[in-house]
């Protein structure tokens, strides 16, 4: 597991109450790379910048076989 940032945008409105948004664009790998990033986002009113954290899985895949032809066997004859 990984844990990684992305910037969230939240939008409060007087009748609405407030809503979360996450931001299409990159993840960072610490709170502080993704702090910068929305500190130098246009401010808008009513509109603030967040950092929330997920944790993802990461899969290390092994390359598979392409072909039978790279398996080796002892057996001289036959088939499986």
């Amino acid at each position: 597991m990984m844990t990684v940032y992305f910037v969230v945008m939240t939008i409060c409105s007087g009748f609405e109450g407030c809503v979360d948004e996450r931001q299409p664009g990159p993840t960072f790998a610490s709170k502080a790379m993704c702090m910068e990033t929305a500190r130098v986002m246009a401010p808008r009113k009513g509109v603030k910048f967040k950092c929330r954290k997920e944790r993802i899985l990461v899969v290390d895949e092994t390359p598979s076989v392409e072909g039978y032809g790279k398996i080796v066997t002892t057996k001289s004859t036959g088939q499986p």
